[in-house]
Order: C-alpha cells, then structure tokens, then sequence
C-alpha cells in the first residue's frame, strides 16, 4: 500500500505511513487520507480513523453507535465502558459531545492504547482511562450496578472473539448496567456466514428487546459489513429513523433483525 501525503500534522507526526508497526499483539499501519484523516489498519482491517476535529466520526458504523446513544438520551454523567479500545476514537468523540461524561476503554493489546495517546489528544484521567484487560474479564471484575453504558468493539480480524459473544457475556451487561443503561455491540456479518447468529441471539434472549442499525443491504444478509445492535434501556426510534434518513449512506433501523 503506497504511502500518501500528510494531511493532518497534527495526527502521530514522525510515524510511517503505509508500513506495518508490530506491537506484541497486533500488526498496525496508519494510512493518511485525502479528507485529512488518517485510517488505523490492525492485522489487515481498517479499524478506526483519527482526524484533529473532535465532533467528526469517519467510519460509518461509529455514527451509528453515536446516533444510538443519542436516540437514549444518556445521563448528564454518565460512565461508559467500552471494550475494545483501540484508538479510542469513539471514546475521544464522546467525552467532546458529552462533557461530562466519564470513559473506560480497555484493549487485550498491551502497546496500541499507549501508542493512541502518544498519536493524538485523547483525553486524560478521569475523563478517559485506558486499561490493558480482557474483554470478558473486564466485566466479570466489575460492581453490580456500575456503568451506565457498555459499548462492544472488539474485533479479531474481522470477527468479535468468541468469549465476547456468548449468552454468559450478555448476561454480564445486564448485571454490570445501571437501570436504563445501554448495550452497544458491532457484529460483522458476511454472507453465507452465520456465527454471528448465536451472537444476536444471545442479545434478544437476555435484554427482550433489540435495535439493528445498518445498511440495508447488510441487514438482509446480502454484502459484508456491519451491523451496531443497541439492547437494554428504550431509545427514540423516531430520532434513530431522522438519522437513518439524512444518513450519506443508505442506512436502516430495524427492530426485528435476527441476524
């Protein structure tokens, strides 16, 4: 992959563009884009995207998480947990929207969360607090009652780990959130693949109640992609369907989709 022009300074100055950078768990490069963002690729998958503005989201399934998290209505000072914390892009957009919100991003990678902060201007503790944890271990060890958000975003390749998809792990969302809290999950689906199933399954039997978001072409099992699944406290399906419509890329919302 060639190389391209730097166009924002500002993004992990001195860092080699289009060449892989090991860390003990991953394989990383950054890609400049000619939009000024710069594309973070791990083990192959574009990942996340980071840019100097902080109200910007890149990839589309992070406007979809975001739009969820809008349609909730979330807490003044809400804690959010997000396992899977690569960039932290999403926690960093967030804590700007949200600012008095509270974040812990943890990651099983030991060098990409620290690499993140030396890359950009992520926030600092409390706002933001980055932990080196498994992403079922993560919710094992914490208090009932104890976050008010959990967004899921943890890939291996292009696929959620295992132990992060099982009825056990939902079950945990729903011990570790407050009343009214929020699950998010970003599920990759493909066609003819189906082990992202027992995934969506496990949402529906432990929280009742689900919301897909994502292009409908993806919804009905006919392109790859992704698919934000928002299960837990009631969302205003009336703002997530404004969004939908004014989307730049076709989007939908179901409240049906099994996967």
């Amino acid at each position: 992959m060639a190389t391209r022009s730097r166009k924002s300074p500002g993004i992990a100055p001195g860092v080699p563009r289009g060449v892989n950078i090991a860390t003990t768990g991953s394989e990383i490069m950054l890609v400049d884009e000619p939009d000024g963002s710069t594309t973070v690729w791990v083990n192959g998958v574009p990942s996340s995207a980071m840019r100097e503005e902080k109200d910007v989201l890149d990839f589309e399934y992070m406007r979809h998480e975001a739009a969820a998290i809008a349609a909730w209505n979330p807490p003044e000072r809400m804690l959010a947990l997000h396992v899977g914390a690569g960039v932290c892009t999403l926690p960093r957009f967030l804590a700007h929207r949200y600012p008095d919100s509270r974040h812990i991003a943890v990651d099983v990678d030991p060098e990409l969360p620290s690499l993140a902060r030396q890359w950009w201007d992520l926030p600092q503790a409390p706002r933001l607090r980055i932990r080196i944890q498994d992403g079922a271990e993560c919710l094992v060890t914490r208090h009932d009652d104890s976050a008010d958000l959990i967004v899921r975003d943890a890939f291996s390749g292009d696929t959620t780990p295992p132990a992060l998809t099982t009825a056990q792990w939902w079950a945990q969302t729903r011990r570790v959130l407050r009343p009214g809290g929020l699950v998010i999950a970003n599920v990759g689906t493909r066609p003819g693949h189906t082990a992202h199933r027992d995934d969506v399954r496990a949402a529906w039997n432990e929280w009742g109640s689900v919301v897909a978001i994502g292009e409908p072409a993806v919804l009905k099992g006919r392109r790859r992609g992704n698919v934000v699944l928002a299960a837990g406290a009631t969302i205003d399906g009336d703002a997530l369907k404004r969004y939908a419509a004014s989307a730049p890329l076709p989007t939908g919302v179901s409240t049906t989709w099994q996967g």
